[in-house]
């Protein structure tokens, strides 16, 4: 059997979602593709992400599922510019459309509200139109031209500012689903043709001037609980986009961290071109105070840079011709020229905002408990509504000046619309966005919503020891040559780029500020060391330093742990329980010092590791610290150059961002800023995430358990349900954005 090529991933615009059901009924025809290997929608930002195999079925083919559904999608292009005006456009459009059909809705329901529920104003309105056609009319036959009135301002409502729930309503019955919209236009159609049969009772019954007419609630129609219920669901919708909004913030800040224009050198010519038309070794000049556009190299000028975005340094970092810098960060002080190596979707903040956006797209575990009770939401709640009609209407006795019918209508309607599978399609998603955006902001990149949750049930951390429990550059703790000696030696290494070389240069010119001597005949042997001939003498510097062949003395090196190592240990045991571990290819002896320097324990300490041997390690931690049959996670925690397999055979790979783009692919939990501490923070940042998903799953849940039973029993009237239905999609979503408080 021949092997399927490699799985591709599209990211998809959605339009036209209301609720999970919506999300749902997407995923489940995307499933039914033949090729399609997952997909995840996420009704909070309108996205959706699909895993396919690109042998069995096209992009083209995938876009097609659109076509018998409710909802259209556009591809999100791989290269799409980070602010993506077209798409800004299209929904300030949308939100400016929705603002104009609630505020019509709005005055149209305030006018019905008045004429119906102030005492004396239906009939008052209704006696002055019938005397226009009848000197002397029936109390009937006021009551009918009232409620003809209320009728016309009710249309406009119902089939005009109401029509996206008949649309959205029909299409998702046509594709084989229900979602909200079905129960919003079935719950007001059913109030809306009730209360046309209680206006056009006289015409059908013919007597005009008996009581006979009005036997059903007095001849009062019920127009003003489809106007109310319609109003207060577009006022939902419109505080619930808002606030989807808001979740987003933080990703949008990252986006309009490059500027919209670059400075670019043509032809000798300086021209101001868009960004997304700079191309890959276009010289870029960024004047003082502006952002840099682009990642490139500084071929020109000197200035110092801020890039606490990227590595969390307060004080700007100098640049000089040769020197790298990433585009968003900030010029200060003076004017470079930029050589652009990488550009659009190519850039580092480009590779982090899609990693952001993708992590938001995805789906933690805990989302799978929502997803089922959404696939079958509405159709229970359409079935508890049949049941309270027929239990109302059959087994409950007529109140005074009430037919059965009217008594068993309001309940069963109040049921329909009180419902909100809305809650629920939002209580992860939402918080998703907001804790991986806010997690972005302080430097924790968590790639993907599994991760976010497997990150709460962390039980070992395992940490790389170069590079990440330690500094990872050697420095001389020991020196017994004298000040002309160390001159000698320094003024050999200064000649070479070997790591000792720098660290016993440090050493001098933290020792002694005269200027190094000029060195000849400069050799390099591997393994051993560099000499040199200097002022006339022969000098060799190893672990030990000969002067003509004769000792002057030695260094002694050591890689100092981290300022915060120590630290991230310790709270990882005391206020996480998490056990941690170290992993070297180091001998033993300097292994173990560095443990005891971090309050490792002893025999938490695997020495003399090859790269490719970390990964067994891993699972040797695994084995021996997480039971069997319990939830248990395993962290290791390298610095993305050579512990990539390490990275992918634990359950959570962190890497520090050393080098931003071997880390940005390497590991699953990015922490930018370069500090072990950052890793509580994503630990913190998870456990917070988590909760508020468990907090918006729970309200939602008793909401609906709550709200249902009232309506039921007719405590709740449709109007109030429909408010309460609004409200409370905006009250997981408003929950949700509580994260941003988070530090």
């Amino acid at each position: 059997m021949a092997s399927k090529e490699k799985a591709a991933t599209i990211r998809l615009a959605i339009d036209g979602m209301h609720c999970a059901n919506c999300a749902a009924n997407i995923e489940k025809h995307f499933r039914a593709t033949p090729g399609v290997v997952d997909v995840a929608v996420n009704l909070a930002n309108n996205t959706g992400q699909v895993r396919f195999h690109p042998d069995e079925v096209s992009v083209d083919e995938l876009l097609h599922v659109f076509d018998d559904l409710s909802f259209t999608a556009e591809l999100i292009a791989e290269d799409a510019p980070l602010v993506d005006e077209k798409r800004r456009a299209k929904e300030a459009a949308r939100a400016a459309h929705d603002r104009r059909v609630f505020a019509l809705s709005l005055a149209l329901t305030a006018a019905i509200v008045a004429i119906g529920m102030i005492p004396g104003w239906h009939m008052g309105i209704g006696s002055a139109l019938a005397g226009l056609l009848t000197p002397d009319p029936t109390h009937v036959q006021a009551m009918f031209a009232g409620s003809l009135v209320l009728l016309a301002l009710t249309i406009p409502v119902q089939f005009g500012c109401g029509a996206r729930f008949y649309r959205g309503a029909f299409a998702s019955l046509r594709s084989g689903s229900a979602n909200m919209d079905v129960l919003v236009a079935l719950g007001t159609t059913i109030a809306f043709l009730f209360s046309l049969y209680i206006t056009f009772l006289p015409v059908i019954t013919g007597d005009w001037t008996s009581h006979a007419a009005l036997q059903i609630n007095e001849g009062m129609p019920y127009y003003e609980t489809c106007a109310m219920l319609i109003t207060f669901v577009l006022l939902g919708k419109i505080l619930e986009a808002r606030a989807k909004g808001a979740t987003n913030q933080a990703i949008e800040a990252l986006m309009n961290l490059t500027p919209p224009i670059a400075h670019v050198i043509r032809g000798g010519e300086e021209a101001e071109v868009p960004l997304a038309q700079v191309v890959e070794a276009d010289v870029v000049k960024v004047y003082p105070g502006e952002k840099v556009p682009v990642d490139g190299i500084v071929t020109e000028g000197e200035t110092e840079v801020d890039e606490s975005l990227l590595t969390g340094e307060s004080l700007p970092q100098e640049k000089r011709p040769g020197d790298e810098v990433v585009g968003g960060t900030q010029n200060t002080v003076g004017s470079i020229l930029v050589k652009a190596t990488r550009v659009g979707a190519d850039s580092t903040l480009a590779r982090i905002v899609r990693a952001v956006e993708d992590a938001q797209g995805s789906k933690a575990p805990v989302q799978r408990l929502a997803d089922k009770i959404a696939s079958v939401f509405v159709p229970a709640i359409l079935l508890i509504s049949a049941a309270v009609f027929c239990l109302w209407f059959f087994a409950v006795p007529a109140a005074d000046g009430q037919t059965r019918l009217q008594q068993a209508l309001l309940p069963a309607i109040a049921v329909i619309v009180v419902a909100c599978p809305c809650a629920l399609g939002l209580a992860t998603p939402t918080a998703l966005m907001v804790g991986m955006g806010k997690g972005a902001q302080m430097g924790v990149l968590i790639k993907d919503g599994y991760v976010l949750e497997s990150l709460c049930h962390l039980k070992a951390a395992v940490f790389d020891k170069t590079g990440t429990l330690t500094k990872g550059a050697p420095q001389v703790s020991a020196c017994t040559l004298d000040a002309e000696a160390l001159r000698m030696a320094a003024s050999v290494e200064s000649a070479s780029e070997h790591p000792l070389a720098r660290a016993v240069l440090s050493r001098y010119q933290e020792q002694d500020g005269r200027p190094l001597l000029s060195v000849e005949d400069f050799k390099a042997e591997v393994g051993a060391g560099v000499s040199g001939r200097v002022d006339g003498h022969e000098v060799f510097v190893g672990s030990e330093v000969l002067i003509d062949g004769k000792p002057a003395g030695s260094f002694t090196f050591v890689d100092e742990p981290k300022p915060d190592a120590r630290r991230t240990v310790a709270e990882l045991d005391e206020r996480f329980g998490v056990t941690s571990f170290m992993v070297t290819g180091d001998a033993p002896e300097p292994a173990m010092r560095v443990a005891h320097e971090v309050g490792i324990a002893p025999e938490h300490v695997f020495a003399q590791v090859k790269p490719l041997e970390k990964a067994a390690c891993v699972e040797t931690v695994r084995r021996e610290e997480v039971s069997e049959g319990k939830k248990g996670v395993v962290a290791f925690v390298g610095d993305g150059m050579n512990d990539a397999p390490a990275l992918a055979a634990a359950d959570v790979g962190v890497a520090l961002a050393s080098g931003t783009d071997i880390a940005l692919d390497a590991g699953s939990v990015v922490l930018m800023h370069d500090r072990l501490l950052d890793l509580i923070a994503a630990l913190r940042l998870s456990k917070a995430t988590m909760r508020k998903i468990r907090q918006n799953l729970f309200w939602a849940l008793i909401y609906n358990c709550i709200m249902i039973p009232l309506a039921a029993v007719g405590i709740l009237a449709p109007a109030l349900a429909g408010a309460a239905m609004a409200l409370s999609s905006v009250t997981v979503v408003c929950n949700s954005l509580l994260l941003k408080r988070f530090r």
